[in-house]
C-alpha cells in the first residue's frame, strides 16, 4: 500500500475547522505545495524569468520615490519656508501616486474602493471628518501598501521594520508605532501609545498626525473569514471606519499571505501577470456611550456591523469564527513537522539510491 503524499497529508490536516481560517486557499493550495500541471509550471518559470524583475523594478521605484517624497517634506521644504500643512498635504498627494506605482509593479492593476457612507442610517455627523482610525481584514503584506495608497495611515509595526531600507523611512516618517521599542522608549506598551495616539486625532481631526490603520484580527487570515477582534483599536472610544478588503482573483493566486512560506509566495505573485483588490469603506462607526466604557463591547459590536455588510450592497460575505492566533500557531507547528518529516525521509530515500 502506497504511503499517502506530502500535500494529502496537509490537505488532512488543513481540515480542522480551527485552522479554516488559516488555510492558503488557492490553485496552489495548502501551503502552496499542491502539485502543479507542466504548463502551469513553465508558465511559472517563464514569467518568473522574464517579468518577475520587471515587477520588483517597478516595485522597488515606486517605494523609493515614496521614500524621497518623504524626505523632500522633511529636509528641503523647510529650507524653502513651506507651510507646515502644505508640505504635508504635498507629502499626501504624491505619496499616494508613488505607493500606487508600487502596487502596480506588484501586479495590482485594478486597486478599487467603494465607499458606501450613503447607507449610513445613523447620520451622526453631516459633515464627516476623516476617522481617527481605520480598522480592516488582514491578509497580507500588500494589504498595508493598498491602505497607503488610499489614505496614508500609520500602523502598529514589528520590530525591525524602521531599519528595512526604504521601507523603514516611510514607516518612520508617517509616524508608525513599533511594538517593542514603544515600550524601550517610552515605558508605555504599543497598545497604550495606540489609544494615545488615536485620542489625539480624535480631539483634532484636522491635525497632521495621520489616522492609525489597525487590523484587530491580530493576524492574517484567507480573506475568507472574520475573526475576534483584539481591542487596541477601541480602547480610546473613538470613531472607526471599518474596511472590508476583498481579492478578485484568489481562487488562482491569492495575495493573501497566510499558511506559505514567504519566499514562494512573493514568486507566485511576481511570476502572476495582475491582481485585483475591491476595498469597502463603510460608513464611519460612532460608539455609543456603553461602548466608549468597554472595548470588548465596542470591537465586537463593530465586528458584527462589518459582518453586517457582507452579502449585502456588493459586499462579499465573510465567514465570522472564533479561530484564534493560538489556533494558527498550532496549524503551523502541525504542518511544519510534516514537512520536516517527510523532507528526512526524502533525503533518506535518495541516499539509499
Amino acid at each position: 500500500m502506497a504511503k499517502p503524499s506530502l500535500y494529502s497529508v496537509l490537505e488532512t490536516q488543513s481540515r480542522d475547522p480551527r485552522f479554516a481560517p488559516f488555510v492558503h486557499q488557492d490553485a496552489y493550495g495548502v501551503w502552496g505545495l499542491k502539485p502543479q500541471l507542466l504548463p502551469e509550471i513553465i508558465l511559472k518559470l517563464v514569467l518568473g524569468i522574464l517579468v518577475a524583475p520587471l515587477k520588483a523594478t517597478l516595485t522597488v521605484l515606486g517605494l523609493a520615490l515614496a521614500c524621497n517624497t518623504c524626505r523632500v517634506e522633511k529636509y528641503l521644504m523647510p529650507v524653502l519656508s513651506i507651510s507646515k500643512e502644505y508640505r504635508a498635504a504635498w507629502t499626501l498627494y504624491w505619496g499616494k501616486i508613488w505607493i500606487r506605482l508600487a502596487l502596480f509593479g506588484l501586479g495590482f492593476l485594478s486597486v478599487s474602493w467603494i465607499k458606501l457612507d450613503h447607507l449610513d442610517v445613523r447620520k451622526q455627523a453631516e459633515t464627516e471628518t476623516e476617522a481617527p482610525v481605520i480598522v480592516s481584514n488582514h491578509m497580507g503584506w500588500s494589504d498595508i501598501l493598498v491602505h497607503m495608497s488610499r489614505s496614508w495611515p500609520a500602523f502598529v509595526a514589528k520590530e525591525g521594520i524602521d531599519k528595512v531600507p526604504i521601507v523603514g523611512y516611510i514607516s518612520q516618517h508617517i509616524g508608525c508605532i513599533y511594538a517593542m521599542r514603544a515600550i524601550k522608549e517610552t515605558g508605555k506598551s504599543a497598545a497604550v501609545q495606540l489609544k494615545d495616539r488615536i485620542s489625539a486625532k480624535a480631539i483634532d481631526p484636522t491635525s497632521s498626525v495621520r489616522p492609525m490603520l489597525v487590523f484587530p484580527e491580530g493576524t492574517t487570515t484567507n480573506g475568507r473569514y472574520l475573526c475576534k477582534f483584539k481591542t487596541g483599536a477601541f480602547l480610546a472610544g473613538a470613531p472607526v471606519r471599518p474596511v472590508v478588503m476583498h481579492f478578485l482573483n484568489q481562487d488562482y493566486v491569492s495575495p493573501s499571505w497566510e499558511s506559505i512560506n514567504i519566499k514562494r509566495h512573493i514568486f507566485i505573485m511576481m511570476a502572476t501577470l495582475f491582481h485585483k483588490v475591491i476595498c469597502y469603506e463603510l460608513p464611519i462607526y460612532y460608539p455609543s456611550d456603553a461602548e466608549k466604557q468597554d472595548p470588548v463591547l465596542f470591537a465586537e459590536n463593530v465586528r458584527q456591523n462589518m459582518l453586517s455588510y457582507c452579502g449585502n450592497h456588493g459586499v462579499p460575505n465573510l465567514i465570522p469564527c472564533d479561530s484564534t492566533l493560538e489556533n494558527k500557531l498550532e496549524h503551523h507547528k502541525l504542518s511544519k513537522a510534516t514537512i520536516a518529516e517527510h523532507s528526512g525521509k526524502f533525503r533518506k530515500s535518495i541516499k539509499k539510491e
